[in-house]
């Protein structure tokens, strides 16, 4: 009988040898760090090195002394602006291709550690789950004589990728959009101004330092160009019919120096003509809900970079009002919010948070959601002095970016873009990459209803045509260098 038994483990022990090299920890090396901006220690590659692969190494990952015999080489970027750093890392196999990527980061050199303990706890499941496996195909026996040979199966036409990416539940389905020629020049705004009978656009399109109008079809045609002085640099451009001629003004957004000095231009006759100069607003133009597009404004104070409430701007017969203030959360201003009503009628706010999540609140301010992911991400900013904080930032200028705009359609759906890629440090941003989600409010969290496929530009600015079911994108496809101008377009994805 004991023979018996030992006969049965040795049949049974080459099927559990796989299963036991299968749970075997992966293999890795963690190299000297790479260090940028934190001159004057040369032992810190060195130390980083070490205290990744300590936090690293445990029942799942096992971290070796040298990279003869890994499985995976880490590589990790440290990189410190001022006060606030980055930890980058990526994970290769030993072919070179790119297993995972993550980074963290924070201020001070007393968040390093913590960074880097939680830089490791999100490395360990992305290493396990992309081990490199051998995997052989099992031998197939030939057929015999008698067996027929199999069917060979034919792969059918692959499709084209649509703009929208439907999510599981619901949603919408997209179409291929049309994309524009190529523009000389970084461009920051666009704004509507008229649909013609052909179904050609015109458009206002911003620049830093000048205003377009120009008619966007199968070519992009330039009607009218306004430069401004060197002193003024110009943020966003609105468009609005407030004095109801049927056809929409320029509200721009324009800081001279680090005091506001907003415009408002019209694109009549052929040309440019300038109605406004030296306005204290700040402009966004937003959907309000139940439909409808409302014009606001708020004002800058002198050590608040939004002073006041956000108010609904109207033309009277003295000039420019600010009427029917808004009541919004704390964190709120011009640039990072959205209102919408729930299905029982309730008005809720949501606001860009300064991290890049979501929340959503009731109309007392009570927070009812907040989203995992990150939203938004702008490179537009304008700067203030900041001399009273210069010993914990190390710089005498403080940046102030202004998001992406919240658009909320006329059936309570959320539009929200993402700026994605490159890096993301302190002041510093540059993405590389971007997608534009709708979601709905079911009572307790915003669902996502659908998604364009990621574009490999940075978006600059959009706005949504509900009743033409199109997205009109403005995006950077170079950015601009020392020598180079860099250069822009406009995109139209058709939404179904």
């Amino acid at each position: 009988m004991k023979r018996l038994w030992i006969i049965f483990g040795l049949l049974l022990l080459p099927g559990l040898l796989p299963a036991y090299a299968g749970a075997a920890p992966v293999t890795a090396y963690v190299e000297p760090f790479s260090v940028v901006g934190a001159a004057g220690d040369a032992g810190l590659p060195a130390t980083l090195q070490t205290l990744l692969s300590s936090r690293l190494s445990g029942e799942s990952v096992q971290v070796q002394d040298s990279a003869k015999g890994a499985r995976l080489l880490i590589k990790g970027t440290y990189i410190r602006f001022g006060r606030i750093f980055s930890i980058d890392v990526t994970a290769r196999d030993a072919a070179g291709g790119v297993l995972a990527r993550t980074y963290e980061q924070g201020e001070g050199e007393e968040a390093v550690l913590p960074a880097i303990s939680r830089l490791a706890e999100k490395l360990v499941p992305l290493l396990t789950a992309a081990r490199p496996q051998a995997q052989a195909a099992p031998a197939q026996a030939p057929p015999t004589a008698t067996a027929p040979a199999p069917a060979v199966a034919v792969a059918a036409p692959l499709k084209a990728a649509p703009d929208i990416i439907k999510a599981e539940a619901a949603g919408t389905s997209g179409t291929a959009g049309v994309v524009g020629q190529r523009l000389t020049g970084v461009y920051i705004g666009l704004a509507p101004l008229r649909t013609l009978e052909g179904g050609e656009r015109e458009l206002y399109l911003l620049r830093e330092r000048g205003l377009q109008v120009v008619r966007h079809g199968a070519r992009t045609e330039q009607l009218a160009e306004v430069n401004f002085g060197p002193d003024e640099k110009a943020l966003t451009v609105d468009s609005a019919d407030l004095d109801g001629d049927g056809l929409p003004e320029a509200y721009l957004t324009v800081m001279r120096g680090e005091e506001l000095a907003s415009q408002v231009w019209i694109f009549k006759d052929n040309r440019l003509t300038r109605l406004a100069d030296n306005l204290p607003y700040f402009f966004r133009s937003l959907a309000a809900p139940g439909g409808g597009s409302r014009l606001y404004a708020q004002q800058m104070g002198r050590s608040d970079d939004f002073y006041g409430p956000v108010y609904e701007l109207k033309k009277g017969s003295k000039g420019f009002e600010l009427q029917n203030p808004l009541k919004l959360p704390k964190i709120a201003h011009i640039f990072n919010f959205n209102r919408f009503a729930d299905r029982d009628g309730n008005s809720r706010s949501v606001v860009l948070h300064p991290d890049g999540y979501l929340v959503v609140f009731s109309e007392t301010g009570e927070e009812l959601w907040r989203s995992n992911d990150k939203y938004g991400g702008s490179e537009l900013y304008f700067s203030r002095d900041d001399l009273q904080n210069i010993r914990v930032t190390g710089s005498a200028i403080r940046k102030i970016f202004l998001e992406q705009r919240l658009a909320v359609t006329k059936g309570g759906e959320l539009i929200v873009p993402q700026n994605s890629g490159f890096f993301v440090v302190g002041a510093s941003r540059s993405f590389s990459k971007n997608s534009i989600f709708a979601f709905a409010w079911n009572g307790v969290a915003l669902e996502e209803r659908w998604r364009t496929r990621v574009s490999q530009n940075y978006l600059a600015d959009y706005f949504l045509d509900e009743e033409r079911k199109e997205l009109i994108l403005l995006e950077v496809v170079k950015k601009a260098g020392i020598m180079e101008k860099g250069a822009s377009a406009v995109t139209i994805k058709r939404v179904e």
